[in-house]
């Protein structure tokens, strides 16, 4: 993947201050630590401690030690979490009237994504998670596009019809692949090859870099090319403690949140490839063609069921989003 719009989610800064008071913060994410969110954050803690010279460090807990993606938005909004990197559930779970903006099918590519989040779309999220649930958003970066992997191949809308499929919590995924004919199953992320393994769940979506960390080949057969949604991974801040911080270590954490986001969302691009290139090899998975016909047909009533008027104007913003 070539010529993406990689755009960084913070201005020009001026020269950082060294820190006069040294913090110990923690970054919980339910990933694990070799995948690409998962190296994400130890990049982000790497280039924090960097620019404070140590006086700020980042202690990154992986693979939902902390509890999965709500309870860490939970924990932000309380106070008892410093920071996390979680995925577009901040929709479903704390901005509603952004729901859409997680809508499969709904986007071009992974530069129209990346607009539609650094851009006025995204600056309004950000300030509606602030001031509703007290969320700082960091950053958003591109982590691959979801792909579906069952244990029966899907080549197109037909073969979804009773498909047991597992998806995150959220309304929006949920009336969109129910639209298609899957049944849809709520299972935890850190749950989902447990429910691959003993068939309590058919197929799954995910980029496949989670694929291919989480191991998900060893109990799917067949990767799919839906390219359904380029997936995005946020890091997010309590703002109450982010406030609390002296003025270097918020320009640090700041400049080094939109290092990241550019830096993982063109790794991201670069390794997309191998992934599928390892998974259908390796790792055993055949690879079918998505035929996406009849997609836009049957999902096409859902952000007027989901938001009414607002849905439908929101859905026309993202689609009229240059990139």
């Amino acid at each position: 993947m070539t010529g993406y719009k990689f755009l960084l989610m913070a201005g020009a800064l001026s020269a950082l201050a060294t820190p006069s008071i040294a913090e110990k913060l923690t970054l919980g994410h339910q990933f694990a630590p070799d995948s690409l969110p998962g190296q994400s954050a130890q990049h982000f803690a790497d280039l924090v401690s960097e620019k404070t010279g140590g006086d700020t460090t980042l202690t990154v807990i992986p693979g939902g030690a902390l509890g999965d993606e709500r309870a860490n938005l939970q924990q932000l909004s309380n106070g008892s979490l410093d920071m996390a990197l979680t995925g577009t559930i901040v929709l479903d779970f704390m901005a509603q009237p952004y729901v859409l903006a997680s809508m499969p099918f709904v986007y071009d590519d992974a530069s129209h994504v990346l607009a539609v989040f650094s851009g006025e779309i995204g600056q309004e999220l950000g300030g509606y998670l602030a001031d509703n649930h007290r969320v700082k958003s960091l950053g958003w970066q591109y982590v691959g596009d979801r792909q579906l992997t069952a244990n029966e191949p899907i080549s197109g809308v037909a073969d979804l019809d009773g498909l047991r499929l597992r998806l995150p919590s959220g309304e929006i995924s949920a009336k969109t692949w129910q639209a298609l004919g899957a049944d849809v199953a709520s299972v935890a992320f850190t749950e989902l090859y447990l429910a691959l393994q003993t068939g309590t769940v058919d197929a799954q979506e995910n980029p496949p870099n989670f694929i291919r960390a989480q191991k998900f080949y060893e109990v799917q057969d067949y990767l799919i090319t839906t390219d359904h949604r380029p997936q995005l991974t946020g890091f997010f801040m309590s703002a109450d403690i982010f406030g609390d911080l002296d003025e270097g270590a918020q320009a640090a954490i700041t400049e080094a949140a939109a290092e990241t986001v550019a830096w993982t969302s063109q790794r991201a691009a670069e390794i997309q490839k191998e992934d599928v290139a390892w998974l259908t090899s390796e790792g055993g998975m055949e690879l079918i063609e998505f035929d996406h016909t009849g997609v836009q047909d049957a999902i096409r009533q859902i952000p007027q069921e989901v938001l009414g008027e607002d849905g439908m104007a929101l859905y026309e913003r993202i689609r009229a989003t240059e990139h």
